[in-house]
């Protein structure tokens, strides 16, 4: 059999599915508990165990590929100068990349935010500000203030061309890791974020690396490709848009109910559907993410729940079922 392995690394659970591509064909899917204390390796193994078990053999995976949200995912902060401005390409950036966004900073920052930057523990910050040729001030404030972190996390800086570099200098003088990468807004409502996203993404697999298990991992596996939002984002991307060989769906949306948050993914233009209808700020992403951090299946079922009551969704759902459910978890 050609077959090719796929594994996703949840905070809860390590999914595995085998797949005949040939064929188009998934074989099979199994599910183990994620192990973060022990190492990710042990979860995987209890997953391969049962695949060798249901297929009766020990396949040779043409493709082994993986992508990850363990350990919380990749948690980011984004600060930009304008906040439906600059700071919102720099969530657009963080979220497009996978990443969660655990808060928005704009303007200068103050003593006290940088203080809650560091109790938030970010994996990456985004640094924005200012379009090419606009404010350069609010830049190198920010990187001056971002120098005083406790923490170190890395730092993206993604703002005004003229000045990035001298802020990422700042930040590299105190021994932090700083990169430069284009301006994520280098003109007014227009977004710039691929730069950024892959940046995102290649600290992602550095750090992911270097988490508990990991390097047994990558070892079997032929890479951890990329964070599991991202990866999400780029099937329904695939999805709507297709192949040179097959024609996609059109645009569509896609709706990924986890344990703590609810993610939303949409392929579409966005375009009006009523005549008359003018276009106003900053345009959206064909391609696009967004996350309700308090609508999840699990640790937030209860908000979920509350958020359905009143309307009408008794009609559509096994509501005392549901509530069971719900109460399961909030024992």
């Amino acid at each position: 059999m050609d077959l090719s392995l796929f594994v996703d690394f949840g905070s809860t659970y390590t999914k595995a599915a085998v797949i005949d591509l040939a064929k188009e064909e998934i074989k099979l899917v199994v599910r183990s508990k994620t192990t973060l204390r022990s190492g990710l390796m042990e979860g995987l193994e209890r997953a391969l165990e049962e695949i060798y078990a249901k297929l009766g053999c020990r396949p040779d995976f043409k493709n082994k590929m993986a992508c990850s949200s363990a350990a919380g995912g990749l948690k980011m902060v984004a600060i930009g100068l304008v906040k439906n401005l600059t700071a919102e390409a720099a969530k657009r950036a963080a979220l497009g990349a996978g990443a969660r966004v655990m808060k928005v900073f704009a303007h200068e920052l103050s003593s006290l935010e940088v203080q809650e930057i560091d109790s938030l523990q970010p994996d990456i910050v985004l640094l924005a500000g200012g379009t090419d040729g606009g404010n350069k001030e609010v830049l190198l404030h920010n990187a001056r203030m971002l120098s005083q972190l406790a923490g170190n996390p890395p730092i993206i800086v993604a703002g005004n061309k003229a000045v990035a570099p001298e802020a990422a200098q700042i930040l590299l003088d105190r021994g932090f890791e700083a990169v430069v990468v284009d301006n994520v807004m280098p003109e007014l409502n227009r977004i710039n974020v691929e730069a950024a996203g892959r940046k995102i993404r290649e600290i992602f697999i550095n750090k992911i690396i270097e988490a508990k298990g990991f390097q047994q991992v990558e070892s079997f596996m032929d890479g951890i490709l990329m964070p599991t939002p991202a990866a999400v984002l780029n099937a329904a991307k695939l999805l709507a848009e297709g192949t040179g060989k097959e024609a996609g769906w059109g645009e569509l949306m896609a709706v990924d109910p986890g344990g703590a948050t609810t993610d939303v993914y949409s392929v579409a233009e966005g375009a009006p559907t009523k005549d008359g209808i003018m276009w106003k700020g900053m345009p959206e992403p064909k391609v696009k993410r967004t996350v309700e951090g308090d609508l999840g299946m699990r640790h937030s079922a209860k908000a979920a729940l509350e958020s359905l009551a009143g309307r009408g969704w008794c009609d559509h759902v096994e509501w005392e079922a549901l509530v069971r459910y719900v109460d399961l978890f909030n024992a």
